[in-house]
């Protein structure tokens, strides 16, 4: 892994060096390399598989209290 983000940080070292036009047309290529990549088969989400330690998910509560409600008159406009 170290070695990877050492090899990437002389990539980026490289690519400063390069005109805007140029870095554009880098851009460029390495996309057409993610985009000819097979599609990959979708993988469902498995309950619980991003539970952690941080703050409860909101409840059905939290979104009817942030719900907006309006009035007539706000419908109705000016």
């Amino acid at each position: 892994m170290l070695a990877e983000t050492q090899k990437l940080e002389q990539i980026f070292d490289q690519v400063k060096q390069l005109s805007p036009e140029d870095r554009l047309r880098l851009i460029q290529k390495t996309i057409a390399t993610l985009v000819s990549l097979p599609p990959q088969e979708p993988r469902p989400l498995r309950f619980g598989e991003f539970r952690g330690d941080e703050a409860a998910m909101s409840t059905l509560e939290d979104f009817a209290v942030a719900e907006w409600r309006p009035t007539d008159k706000e419908l109705d406009g000016p």
